[in-house]
């Protein structure tokens, strides 16, 4: 009983500072750690199919469905983040926040498989990748190519 009225006056706390202006969600944060959770991988080269498949699984994109095609970027966050400095670009869905850079990068293309085995074939290689940035400071919240 004790903990229901401490968590409903908790909520209380957050609706009313959220009315305030004093906290404010942070919609482009929680979309700059989905990025580079399906996005980043700092630790490995990548480049091969077994990765594809290792990564995918552990980074939840086999479920509810296997994701089509997904692009791993292997560098440090930091270098990532700087994209977002090179000059604006028009993305795929016609905004201007778009920007592109050169990376270290593991493609990872659906082969086959059904959800939660799904079969990836990837390709390592240095390419220009398009991130969509938003933010302030700007940071990379979506991969656009």
């Amino acid at each position: 009983m004790a903990l229901q009225k401490t968590l409903s006056l908790l909520l209380l706390l957050l609706v009313t500072l959220l009315g305030l202006g004093l906290v404010q969600p942070s919609y482009g944060q929680s979309m700059y750690q989905r990025f580079q959770r399906q996005h980043v991988d700092t630790k490995q080269r990548g480049g091969t199919s077994s990765y594809c498949n290792k990564m995918m699984q552990t980074q939840g994109m086999m479920r509810p469905t296997c994701k089509q095609f997904n692009t791993f970027i292997h560098a440090g966050i930091k270098a990532i983040n700087n994209i977002c400095r090179h000059s604006n670009i028009r993305c795929k869905n016609g905004k201007m926040n778009c920007h592109k850079g050169g990376m270290r990068v593991t493609d990872c293309k659906l082969t086959g498989g059904s959800p939660g085995n799904c079969k990836y074939q990837g390709r390592g290689s240095f390419r220009s990748v398009v991130i969509a940035c938003d933010g302030k400071p700007l940071v990379p919240v979506h991969f656009d190519g």
